[in-house]
């Protein structure tokens, strides 16, 4: 958020040099320039950075051809030049501070699902383990009475044999 607000307000000096010195280059170049600016300090502000870089790019095509044609002195031209390259810069640093903040928290929320999944196999484990325990209890109950039953049958058998 603040390389938003430092590219607008990098955005708004580059303004504030676009009509300082409005003998530099006739009003329609100012004006046009000047609507390029806001574009692109609204687009920073909102961080809609694709339109804020698209917006300097089409800026900076529409300076050179003012320059080109005479319109804008080659120091006016050198400024509103520089200023905008500040923008850019800002720009760039926003779009890789917003890059990382979505790979953060895209990692957060990896995170977050790995741990569900480890706390659903804990579960799961913790269920089939009393599973088996119960399972091997009953086992060993089943295989306590059959043992009592076969010497009770034994012993039975032995004394009518006598």
């Amino acid at each position: 958020m603040r390389s938003r607000v430092a590219a607008a307000a990098v955005a708004v000096t580059a303004a504030l040099a676009l009509g300082s010195c409005a003998s530099d280059y006739d009003e329609a170049t100012r004006d046009g320039l000047r609507q390029h600016v806001v574009a692109v300090a609204e687009a920073s502000a909102a961080g809609d950075w694709n339109a804020a870089i698209s917006g300097l790019d089409v800026m900076s095509a529409q300076l050179s051809d003012a320059h080109a044609a005479g319109k804008i002195d080659e120091q006016r031209f050198d400024s509103i030049l520089a200023a905008m390259e500040l923008v850019r810069q800002d720009l760039d640093t926003a779009i890789a501070a917003a890059a990382d903040a979505a790979e953060r928290q895209r990692l957060i929320d990896e995170q977050a699902r790995l741990q569900e999944q480890i706390a659903q196999l804990q579960e799961q484990q913790t269920e089939d383990q009393k599973g088996q325990e119960d399972k091997k209890g009953e086992e060993e109950k089943k295989g306590g009475e059959e043992g009592k039953k076969g010497e009770e049958g034994k012993g039975a058998g032995e004394g009518k044999g006598k």
